[in-house]
């Protein structure tokens, strides 16, 4: 077998499918998230920040 062939028999990898479309996440997942990256930076437990209030008009 040539080397010619060799290549034209390897498998030619393909994009994968893209990942379905997805929405705003919900509490509970924003929650693990938070949890996940402050595990990973080393501060457990260390409270989300607040958004601030509107200001009022």
């Amino acid at each position: 077998m040539s080397p010619l062939e060799r290549l034209l028999l390897e498998a030619v990898p393909t994009r994968p499918d893209p990942a379905p479309p997805r929405g705003p996440w919900s509490e509970e997942q924003q929650n693990e998230h938070w949890a996940q990256l402050c595990e990973a930076v080393g501060t457990p437990g260390a409270p989300r920040p607040a958004r601030p209030e509107p200001a009022a008009a």
